[in-house]
């Protein structure tokens, strides 16, 4: 809980930006986008992939030069434009991105702390350890995170990280309890993204603390149920302009949905029809690994199978066992009948099971290489012609996925880096369900992409069962269940607990099947 010891006035602007533009190569990412933020409030900043959102942030941090003609106020006070990384830090604008930034292999305290604030003045001596750790424990307390300032960061919870790299924002405040967080305006670049929904309400819990005491917020997130529960301002950009500022009080969620997409998005749902009658394509009995206590399962030609459960149930590491990723400690799979026991992930491929991981950024696509290059990674021998690649070959067949798969813009040359989030995961499910195979595994598909392509990777995924694929989904978002899998296996530390099926498939049940499971612990 965040300390605090007075109350604090709000109701004038944090910040305002007035005509903000920015242009690279004659396109506008921003077209003369104008709104204010209000002290001691959580301003959400929506808007879909390719918005601009992201080149607004970077604007604010100094990163981005504004084009000509922009005006940014912080506090009642104009602001020399263009701002550089010291001057935003030094208008009290604090930046935590998606990635967090802290290095694993580093202690918290040496991620947090500048060395030369703890060195005697005017020498290059060592730094005092017992000051830097003072320093940064105090400013973890604040935000009663409680870990040792000694802790590799290599060794915390994805949430831990987060709040530790919110703390760092505020780590070179002077002042203590609420004057530490009501001068300064802190921006949230999708903190919840890579976070399992159940452990997100820490984030959010921290967040409403903040604004109590003063604290004024800019939250950029896709999720729409955290932006209504928290938020109470919505801006939202869509192509680069500004389409809504308005307050939040009176939406509901599929609102803030339509506003962000410019229309409402009809849900298609598959009819139940019970489970479906395909030939057995994957099986595992008895899966033992670090987590996983002697897991079962099947899955089916054309059946959608959901894998659901609490934070260290093991979904993800059954995913890696299933992709050649990791090796199980025992266990026996089977594919189409036949002894499966995958070395690794390209000898999964050969075999015809391929996967779609977690971390789309750092597993899943090569963010300096084309779309081309990331489609047909590892897919080479394809497109070779008398142990030479056809390069023709090569392009028409990235061609044919980037149709396929609706990636845009469809065009093969262009760097992955530069696609937006929803774009990079339809390059990284075409690779691995564009050149045929019997399975496909999906873990988190569709974290940190917007609504759109949301539904547009779930169209995806529908459309490959349809055709004959046996696809297992893991993930922590319910929503994403209902629907499109045919069955929904619960795993609770480890071990497989209930199974849902038919009607049982809803966010309400699931979720109460999961939290049965943690109660019983």
């Amino acid at each position: 809980m965040i300390t605090s010891d007075t109350d604090v006035r709000t109701g004038s602007d944090a910040l305002r930006i007035e005509n903000l533009s920015k242009t690279f190569s004659g396109q506008r990412a921003l077209n003369e986008v104008s709104f204010a933020v209000p002290r001691g409030k959580i301003t959400a900043l929506l808007g879909m992939n390719g918005s601009g959102k992201s080149t607004l942030i970077k604007v604010l941090a100094g990163v981005y030069q504004p084009d000509p003609g922009a005006a940014l106020t912080i506090g009642g006070t104009a602001m020399p434009l263009p701002m550089t990384p010291r001057t935003a830090h030094e208008a009290g604008l604090r930046f935590l991105h998606q990635d967090v930034g802290l290095v694993d292999s580093l202690t918290i305290a040496d991620n947090f702390a500048f060395v030369d604030r703890f060195r005697a003045p005017g020498t290059f001596g060592p730094i005092s350890k017992r000051r830097q750790h003072e320093h940064v424990a105090a400013t973890l307390e604040k935000f009663a995170i409680s870990v040792h300032p000694g802790a590799l960061v290599g060794s915390l919870n994805p949430t831990l990280r987060t709040m530790v790299g919110l703390a760092r924002a505020f780590q070179d405040e002077e002042e203590s309890g609420v004057q530490a967080f009501a001068k300064n305006i802190v921006v949230l670049d999708e903190p919840t993204a890579s976070l399992p929904v159940e452990e997100v309400d820490t984030i959010l819990t921290s967040l409403e603390e903040l604004k109590a005491n003063g604290g004024t917020v800019i939250y950029v997130s896709h999720r729409t149920e955290e932006v209504k529960r928290i938020a109470d301002q919505l801006v939202i950009l869509r192509d680069g302009k500004l389409v809504a500022d308005e307050p939040i009080a009176e939406l509901g969620v599929d609102d803030i949905v339509s506003r962000v997409v410019g229309k409402r998005l009809e849900k298609t749902r598959i009819p139940r029809r019970g489970l479906r009658e395909g030939d057995v394509v994957l099986a595992a009995q008895g899966i033992t690994g670090r987590r996983l206590r002697g897991v079962d399962l099947k899955v089916r030609s054309g059946e959608i199978l959901g894998v659901a459960g609490l934070v260290g149930c093991g979904r993800s590491e059954l995913i890696r066992i299933l992709a050649g990723a990791q090796s199980p400690s025992s266990g026996h799979m089977e594919l189409a009948g036949k002894s499966y026991a995958p070395d690794s992930p390209a000898t999964a491929i050969a075999a015809g099971v391929s996967c779609v991981p977690q971390e789309r950024r750092r597993e899943g696509a090569v963010l300096p290489m084309s779309v081309r290059e990331n489609i047909t990674l590892g897919r080479l021998k394809t497109f070779t012609r008398n142990g030479a690649l056809d390069g023709r070959k090569e392009r028409n067949g990235a061609l044919r996925l980037i149709e396929q798969f609706s990636v845009k813009p469809a065009d093969p040359s262009r760097l992955i880096g530069l696609l937006s989030g929803g774009n990079q995961q339809k390059v990284v499910v075409a690779r691995a369900a564009g050149f045929g195979g019997t399975a496909l595994l999906l873990d988190e598909p569709t974290q940190g992409v917007d609504a759109l392509a949301k539904q547009e990777i779930a169209n995806i995924v529908r459309g490959l069962a349809a055709d004959g694929l046996a696809v297992i989904l893991a993930s922590t978002d319910f929503e994403e269940f209902v629907g499109l899998c045919d069955r929904v296996l619960i795993l609770d530390r480890g071990r497989l607990v209930a199974e849902a099926t038919g009607e049982d498939i809803n966010e309400e049940h699931l979720a109460l099947l999961c939290a049965q499971q943690g109660a019983a612990a």
